[in-house]
Order: C-alpha cells, then sequence, then structure tokens
C-alpha cells in the first residue's frame, strides 16, 4: 500500500473516529468543565464547539476522500456560511424568542448538532469528480 493511500485511510478513520467521539459525548457539558458560569454562555459555547467539530472533522472527511485542495476551500467556506447564517440565527432566535419552539429552530437544531450540510457536500463532489470537473 502506498504511503498516499495510507494516509487517506488514517484521515478517514481519525475523522470518523473523531464524529463519533463527539456524537458519544454530546452530554458533557463543556461550558461546565471550563468555568462559564451563565446558561446562555454555556449552551452558546457547547453548540459552538460541537459546531466546530463536527464541520472540521467532516472537513478532513472530504480531504480524506478526494485530495483537492478546491473541495477543502470551498468546504470551509460552507463552514463559513453556516457559522454566520445558520449557527447565528438559531442563537438569536433561541434566545430571543424562547417561547417559540416551531420547525424552524427544530431544523436549525438539527444542522448546527449534526454535520448534515458538510455531509451532502460529500455525494457533490462525488458527482462534480465522475463527471471531470
Amino acid at each position: 500500500m502506498n504511503n498516499q493511500l495510507s494516509r487517506r485511510i488514517l484521515y478517514s478513520v481519525l475523522s470518523a473516529a473523531g464524529l463519533l467521539v463527539v456524537f458519544l459525548f454530546q452530554r458533557v457539558d463543556v461550558g461546565e468543565v471550563v468555568g462559564i458560569k451563565d446558561p446562555i454562555w454555556r449552551f452558546i459555547t457547547n453548540r459552538s464547539i460541537r459546531f466546530v467539530l463536527n464541520d472540521g472533522l467532516t472537513i478532513v472527511l472530504i480531504y480524506a476522500l478526494f485530495q483537492e485542495r478546491k473541495y477543502v476551500v470551498f468546504s470551509l467556506w460552507v463552514q463559513l456560511f453556516g457559522l454566520l447564517f445558520i449557527l447565528i440565527p438559531y442563537f438569536i432566535i433561541k434566545f430571543n424568542f424562547p417561547s417559540y419552539n416551531g420547525p424552524l429552530v427544530s431544523y436549525l437544531h438539527r444542522i448546527v448538532l449534526n454535520p448534515l450540510l458538510m455531509m451532502l457536500l460529500i455525494p457533490a463532489f462525488y458527482y462534480q469528480k465522475r463527471r471531470g470537473g
């Protein structure tokens, strides 16, 4: 097995293991562990860390699968988009409209806590690569 393939497999396994660890330890209150007393800031800290870890590990997986710099750069842009247009609005709605617990909050919550947006990039990149793009 050549060195490049070994590295791709290692990155894939580490990324998948990291995603599994984030999932298994999702109930750990990191904000409390680091000493944040305010429950709102603990909530923001916990969700932000999980969002960044999930997306970052998925970007590692994308790199391992495709070995294309352009895909990693695009994924980073998608992560930035998610941070600005999904994570921040999620916090705003969650804390400014606490009585509203409708479908918008539910969908934003799923996107924030799961690397859903990034995982959707994998079949898109695969399709693009198969088409020669």
